[in-house]
């Protein structure tokens, strides 16, 4: 079976779970014989990532070939772009030139879209070209790039042979939506998170446009979790037979014991209480400065840490300075792959106070490491983990208590630990992509 993909992030360049996600489909599909050839907007190198070798790399006209284990090649046509799916406009300043903007707007027409995507994209494009500044939480540059990758990418599915057309989040699917009008080949849709997730009641306008319209026009959806179906349905009006909830999955690191309480050195360490996302308003890091607040009221030698950045970090920082507990509240910045890992050793226990998550993938990898979690129930991990302590995300005083508990009272955590390790174990990525071989088999 050969599926055609199309991706907008990719390791070793990520942003967040969504690069996370698609690398671990991608590897297992190919396990399994699937023929994938995956487009994304900017060719990676293999350095970073495990059983990928990187064959060439001369852009369109010599696609380059990445072997997974001997199994199968992926294919990665270049489409440049710097851009990546969390951006803002505080954040992108690279802007198009006029004849760049001129020749996007006479491809736009070469594009089968709605009469009012149309005029969106003509008039983002127009208002850049004019010099004129247009306000929401995402620079007008992302838009133009998304169509502006739409065209390229999805013009590619003339010369690239495939069964079934797969798309990842609303970056990528005006491109599948390109693709499928010269191949009249079944689409999947994979929603990992929606613009309502992201914005709350700030919601984008035009990704929301893109969204709505990429599902309806999709033959199928993969939604990360019960939640993420629910809210396509009441947000987006989706018939709710289209939709299959197909978790994530994790490579699991867990251990037979916890390895972590015999260390002599890490027991003589102040307790850390760990938050790793983006600093921005989904994650929810204001609602664990206010836990931290109430924690520290009982404990004061508590230590927080917050991995990660986001538009809202100034913020946040200055919330805790305003606090006062700035002593005891740490900013780390993004992390790679490797001092992750090293601050899940360090934690004692893992943070998830969301607003809304589609899933929530680092819940999984701190409980991977041994690290007993609380977490938001407005998220699609807590329908897989049953023994995991979950609270709403605006109720400080439930999740701070639980926090105390787990901190005080160490066998609870291990009692936790110990029954979520058979959760763990069968939540694979094999499993996942067997899950999404199966619709695809029934698309075809």
């Amino acid at each position: 079976m050969k599926a055609l993909m199309y991706g907008w992030e990719f390791p070793p360049r990520i942003s967040g779970g969504l690069g996370i996600a698609c690398y671990a489909i991608v590897k297992e599909l190919a396990k399994k014989n699937i023929e994938l050839t995956l487009i994304l907007p900017q060719t990676v190198t293999n350095d970073c990532i495990d059983h990928v070798t990187l064959v060439g790399c001369d852009g369109l006209a010599a696609p380059n070939e990445m072997e997974f284990e001997g199994i199968v090649n992926i294919k990665y046509p270049k489409i440049v772009t710097h851009l990546h799916p969390y951006i803002n406009a505080k954040n992108l300043k690279q802007l198009l030139s006029n004849e760049a903007i001129r020749d996007f707007l006479l491809l736009l027409e070469c594009m089968h879209l709605p009469i009012e995507l149309k005029e969106m994209a003509r008039a983002i494009a127009e208002a850049q070209a004019a010099g004129m500044e247009i306000t929401g939480r995402y620079e007008v540059n992302l838009l133009t790039e998304v169509f502006r990758y739409a065209l390229v990418a999805g013009a590619l599915a003339k010369e690239i042979q495939h069964d079934v057309i797969h798309a990842h989040d609303w970056l990528t699917i005006l491109a599948a939506l390109e693709a499928k009008r010269y191949s009249h080949k079944p689409l999947v849709l994979h929603i990992h998170a929606l613009e309502t997730d992201r914005s709350g009641l700030w919601v984008d306008k035009r990704i929301f446009a893109i969204e709505k319209y990429g599902m309806e026009q999709a033959d199928q959806i993969i939604a990360v979790s019960q939640y993420t179906k629910n809210n396509i349905v009441q947000y987006y009006g989706i018939a709710p037979e289209k939709i299959t909830v197909i978790h994530n999955g994790i490579y699991c690191n867990c251990n037979e014991g916890d390895s972590r309480s015999t260390d002599a050195t890490k027991n003589n360490q102040p307790k850390m209480v760990l938050f790793l996302g983006r600093i921005t308003h989904q994650k929810g890091p204001y609602f664990f400065i206010e836990i931290a607040k109430k924690v520290l009221e009982k404990k004061p030698d508590i230590q927080f840490v917050l991995v990660g950045t986001g538009d809202l970090l100034t913020e946040m920082i200055e919330r805790t300075a305003n606090l006062r507990i700035g002593k005891n509240v740490h900013f780390t910045g993004f992390l790679d792959n490797d001092r992750v890992r090293d601050i899940y050793q360090l934690a004692d226990v893992y943070v998830m106070p969301s607003v809304s998550e589609p899933f929530g993938l680092s819940a999984l990898e701190a409980l991977s490491y041994d690290v007993p979690a609380v977490i938001s129930k407005q998220s699609g991990v807590a329908e897989v983990l049953h023994h995991t302590l979950v609270a709403d995300f605006w109720d400080t005083e439930n999740m701070a208590a639980k926090i105390l508990a787990l901190l005080e009272y160490p066998a609870l955590g291990q009692t936790s630990l110990g029954h979520t390790r058979d959760d763990l174990r069968v939540m694979t990525w094999d499993t996942t992509a067997e899950k999404i071989i199966n619709l695809y088999k029934k698309m075809i």
